[in-house]
């Protein structure tokens, strides 16, 4: 997570606050407008201590507001009921029950389905929250030590899945990598799969040094073990 809040970031707080806003949320801005660029909406998420349906409602005004003023493009295709607000309880339900399935023992990484049922799902609310969680992002305000907690879990649970999923006794950093940019069961990649875009060359770099700093972090915790700079072999006991 970057220190720098990039000017768009700091104009949307500003605006939140003229609107008399929630200024008490932990608020995260992540996708392009990271790297200082927004290329259609601005990607926000609040993570609240409850939920509030009032309070929800006047967020997202102000955001759609704000997004117009500024000539974005809203994207609603995922509903703002799934991707703007989440609750404390949101995350830890997430981070320890995980937005997959088991079947055998083993997680399942069920493919994207372009639906309004699946769009506006539990299921594709904490998919993205991981994702959110696993990717660059700036704290636009809000508590760092806890969202740096949660991050760290988040990043814990996406290692156990992927090797449970694709049934690893051993992690390639580079492999690895390929593994959250592809489904290589479904071929499925990006956005149909984990959320995890090739489109950016920062944003991967950013991406592989996570992964390094993670995997490196998990070898210390005794959850795997080090076998060259980038090859990493599995306890299996950790995993699952």
């Amino acid at each position: 997570m970057t220190n720098d809040i990039p000017n768009i970031g700091k104009e949307y707080i500003d605006y939140l606050r003229s609107k008399k806003q929630n200024t008490s949320s932990d608020i995260l801005m992540y996708g392009s407008a990271v790297y200082g660029k927004v290329t259609h909406d601005l990607d926000v998420s609040f993570i609240v201590k409850e939920f509030n349906s009032e309070e929800y409602e006047k967020i997202k005004s102000a955001t759609v507001e704000f997004q117009a003023l500024h000539g974005m493009e809203l994207d609603q295709e995922v509903p703002y009921s799934s991707k703007l607000i989440y609750t404390d309880y949101d995350v830890e339900c997430m981070l320890r029950n995980t937005p997959f399935k088991k079947v055998n023992g083993i997680y399942v990484i069920s493919p994207i389905e372009k639906t309004p049922d699946f769009l506006s799902s539990k299921e594709m609310k904490y998919r993205l929250l991981l994702n959110i969680l696993t990717t660059r992002s700036i704290l636009l305000q809000g508590n760092k030590e806890k969202i740096e907690n949660y991050k760290q879990r988040a990043w814990d649970l996406l290692v156990r899945v992927i090797i449970s999923y694709n049934q690893l006794s051993e992690i390639d950093i580079d492999y690895f990598l390929q593994l959250l940019y592809r489904d290589e069961k479904t071929k499925q990649y990006g956005e149909m799969f984990l959320g995890y875009k090739t489109n950016m060359k920062q944003k991967m770099l950013d991406l592989e040094e996570d992964c390094e700093r993670t995997l490196d972090r998990l070898a210390k915790e005794g959850k795997l073990e080090k076998q060259s700079s980038r090859k990493f072999s599995i306890n299996e006991q950790w995993e699952r």
